[in-house]
């Protein structure tokens, strides 16, 4: 594959705004991570997929870019219900980002919308998967300690600490 051929990435050249440089930066869509959580509190919804940054499978919360024409709401409702199956009405939203968090500024203009919410009742039955013909990935239900102990996936550990936080008040 050649760069021409990249789907989702940009990559981009520019003038360093004071020193004879040139920077190196990838454009791309900005994204939303929701921590699903069940009725209780005590477990999360977790996707398991195959990541190539890491060369290996992941735990990570369910995420996806938001695509042109969409807001960080509608993708969360889109997300939801494509993998994992629940959708906006069968949650409570407990956290939403008023502003995105730059996930990795060296190098990226992606930024991050985050999510906390809490299914209404656990006995919800999600709808099957409606994942698109990238993704290959399975839900797995895990106690929320488990999450603070998951070192691999920065978006899944800072929702944890900030549900974690919004429980202490």
């Amino acid at each position: 594959m050649n760069l021409s051929e990249l789907n989702f990435l940009k990559i981009v050249v520019k003038d360093h705004p004071t020193r004879d440089l040139k920077l190196e930066y990838i454009e791309k869509q900005d994204a939303i991570g929701v921590m699903v959580l069940d009725e209780i509190g005590e477990k999360t919804l977790l996707v398991d997929q195959y990541r190539p940054g890491t060369n290996s499978h992941l735990l990570e919360i369910p995420a996806g870019i938001i695509e042109d024409g969409e807001t960080a709401q509608s993708t969360l409702e889109r997300e939801l219900r494509e993998e994992t199956g629940y959708t906006i009405e069968d949650v409570e939203v407990i956290y939403e980002s008023d502003t995105p968090l730059a996930s990795s500024p060296g190098y990226t203009t992606e930024k991050l919308y985050l999510y906390i919410v809490k299914l209404k009742d656990n006995n919800i039955k999600p709808l099957e998967l409606k994942l698109d013909e990238t993704e290959d990935l399975v839900t797995k239900w895990i106690d929320l300690e488990e999450l603070g102990k998951i070192k691999t996936d920065m978006k899944s550990l800072l929702a944890y600490h900030m549900y974690m936080n919004i429980n202490k008040k």
